[in-house]
């Protein structure tokens, strides 16, 4: 199997994951805990998009606006379609970042990071000062996404998820049932 086709048949990890961030933060209102971060803020901003088949008999329903109606995007998650990609609002430990993260392969795209450097200091003033800035804030996004697909696998690898969360995020998915 080629590394292309190893990454479309493990798709669904990415699918999942991001199904379970959507709820977690949903029931949680935006608060999620992430060891080592504390109390994480993880918000959907104004990007959802869910997508079932593939090649030309791909569907996708896209969810987006200032203000994002989720019901047609949970609609499309009842009628199986899948998470493909979101649009995030991340704040931990006083930093917000923005960013959008893809079910396949869970690439960041469009990160936007906090600023950290206070012009006012010497240090922000230079390349090196700035560079090492980024450098930093974006391994501190990595590492709490890090921590949260560590604990959405401490559930989905045992069988708590079939007793315990999958049931539960049918019932949020469906709450007439």
């Amino acid at each position: 199997m080629d590394m292309v086709d190893l990454i479309k048949d493990k798709a669904f990890w990415g699918q999942e994951f991001l199904t379970w961030l959507w709820y977690v933060t949903d029931v949680n209102n935006g608060l999620v805990d992430c060891p080592g971060y504390g109390t994480v803020e993880i918000w959907l901003e104004n990007r959802l998009v869910l997508q079932s088949g593939s090649g030309n008999a791909r569907q996708t329903v896209t969810c987006q606006g200032k203000d994002l109606d989720l019901e047609e995007a949970r609609t499309a998650l009842r009628e199986g379609k899948k998470v493909s990609q979101m649009r995030l609002r991340l704040a931990a430990e006083a930093k917000e970042w923005r960013l959008s993260l893809k079910a396949e392969g869970l690439e960041l795209g469009s990160v936007r990071p906090p600023e950290t450097l206070d012009m006012d200091e010497e240090e922000a003033g230079s390349l090196a000062g700035r560079l090492l800035d980024r450098v930093a804030v974006f391994q501190e996004l990595s590492k709490i996404l890090d921590v949260l697909f560590s604990r959405f696998l401490a559930i989905r690898l045992t069988d708590a998820w079939d007793a315990e969360e999958r049931p539960r995020i049918r019932r949020w998915l469906n709450p007439a049932d």
